[in-house]
């Protein structure tokens, strides 16, 4: 009995947080359309600013990620996206995601050591 009411109090939980994100969305494509349109008294008028450069990706314009390439360049042996993620401040998958796409573009290396996967500055 516990565990259903476990369970259906997580189900409400989820719930709530997925209106939260719904509104969120909402809100950030209306203050977009705003600022694209000019149709507010903001200071952002004459689409000086864009808060979506790239609204395909929006990973590409993470103000942090020089200082994950920084904290590869202190390890000569590269760290694992585990090890990044804990001197980063960030969650693993998001740490993994980051470095992955650093990797694609050439900026970091990633490779293999052992079992365990090993990202490295490109600049060595």
């Amino acid at each position: 009995m516990k565990e259903n009411q476990d369970i259906e109090a997580l189900r409400k939980e989820v719930t709530e947080l997925r209106k939260t994100v719904y509104s969120l969305k909402d809100t950030i494509i209306e203050l977009t359309n705003q600022i694209e349109t000019g149709s507010s008294d903001s200071p952002f008028e004459g689409n000086q600013y864009s808060i979506f450069p790239n609204r395909s990706n929006c990973l590409d314009g993470d103000a942090s990620w020089d200082r994950l390439v920084n904290l590869l360049h202190k390890e000569d042996s590269g760290l694992t996206a585990a090890e990044l993620a804990e001197k980063w401040g960030k969650s693993r998958s998001r740490t993994s995601e980051v470095l992955n796409k650093l990797a694609e573009n050439g900026q970091i290396i990633k490779y293999r050591d052992g079992r365990l996967i090993r990202f490295r500055s490109a600049e060595e």
